[in-house]
């Protein structure tokens, strides 16, 4: 997921926003797994992708064909597993997040990851 953003009291000049990254309450695991993405949620037809990083309640992934704004339901499959997420952020163009974008459960429990994967999740 993409750092959230906090104000800085950094002189004139200086960057004025600095990432709070460190700040997340929840446990995150850099792991690439193959997922398919639903952008349509009335629709059967689904792109497939890969994660960056997974958590429990959200994921960072491959930004798949479909993906249009920041709020958009989606569904998320992973092997017979399935849940809504919502797109908390698209990553901007001639960033580092360029052509990533980060999800966020609507569904907290219903997770789709194998329980070796959230086991791992809790560990890291």
């Amino acid at each position: 997921m993409e750092p959230k953003q906090v104000a800085s009291s950094a002189p004139a000049g200086a960057a004025s926003v600095i990432t709070a990254s460190d700040k997340r309450h929840e446990k995150r695991l850099h792991l690439t797994v193959p997922v398919k993405v639903f952008p349509d949620v009335a629709s059967i037809e689904s792109q497939n992708c890969c994660t960056y990083e997974i958590s429990t309640t959200g994921a960072r992934l491959v930004m798949p064909p479909g993906i249009k704004s920041v709020g958009q339901t989606i569904w998320l499959q992973r092997q017979n597993r399935r849940a809504r997420y919502k797109v908390a952020w698209i990553g901007k163009e001639g960033t580092t997040q360029q052509g990533q974008v980060g999800v966020e459960t609507l569904e907290p429990g219903n997770v789709i990851w194998e329980p070796e994967i959230k086991a791992r999740i809790m560990r890291s």
